[in-house]
């Protein structure tokens, strides 16, 4: 009887471990790794892992362009520096300065000749400090808020100062190099500027007398009040 051994050679070929694989490793026998393949564009996936950029930090809303930016500024530099309203202000209330003093050293010399200052508090009324009694502060108080014009122009210079220097620091964070870093307030303004002393400090004694018709000279005032405010305020809105 012939036996058909066929079916058993083909059994003794199977491999007897593990099956082995149908792909072959990536790494070589001395280690390195396999080339990478790359396929053509059209193989690629063409859906990104990130489909919108990555913003890091807080977007900012854009308040003004940069042309309306360099027109403020200019603006109030103009209005601060340059013999804007608060000068005109200033230099009409000198003119009623001078005629309130005038009387004051008629009626009052003593008085007159004390060292003492006045500005304007945020009632918009005259407030009186210095080496005086509390009866003498009261009588140039009502002396000076009995004197409507003085109180008028007294308010517009330290409404015109509270706005332009606003202007110059800007909307959003504001920032300033000149006036307008410095803290000054409705609040604190009688604390910090000196009104008498910006009108008794005029032409001739810094070297610039006033233009014809004005009574105080630009150049010292803005060097006055310049020189208030870096003495005396606290500088809050600096850009560098």
């Amino acid at each position: 009887m012939k036996v058909d051994t066929s079916a058993l050679a083909q059994l003794q070929r199977q491999p007897s471990g593990p099956a082995a694989p149908k792909t072959p490793p990536k790494e070589t026998a001395n280690g390195s790794l396999a080339p990478d393949v790359y396929h053509r564009s059209g193989e690629q996936d063409q859906t990104p892992t990130y489909s919108r950029p990555v913003v890091i930090g807080e977007g900012r809303t854009v308040v003004e362009t940069a042309e309306e930016t360099i027109h403020r500024i200019l603006d109030a530099e103009s209005q601060l520096y340059l013999g804007g309203d608060m000068f005109h202000a200033a230099d009409k209330m000198a003119e009623h300065y001078d005629d309130f003093m005038g009387m004051l050293e008629l009626t009052d010399p003593q008085l007159a000749n004390k060292n003492w200052r006045f500005s304007v508090d945020e009632q918009g009324l005259m407030k009186v400090s210095g080496d005086l009694s509390e009866d003498e502060i009261t009588t140039l108080e009502t002396k000076l808020n009995n004197n409507q014009e003085l109180v008028k122009y007294a308010n517009e210079v330290k409404e015109a100062f509270l706005k332009y220097t606003e202007m110059e620091r800007g909307p959003g964070i504001p920032s300033s190099k000149g006036w307008g870093k410095y803290d000054v307030s409705n609040e604190n303004f009688a604390d910090i500027i000196d009104m008498k002393t910006l009108m008794e400090e005029r032409g001739g004694k810094r070297g610039q007398m006033p233009n014809f018709g004005e009574k105080i000279s630009l150049f010292d005032f803005v060097e006055n009040m310049g020189e208030q405010l870096k003495s005396k305020a606290e500088v809050a809105f600096l850009r560098e």
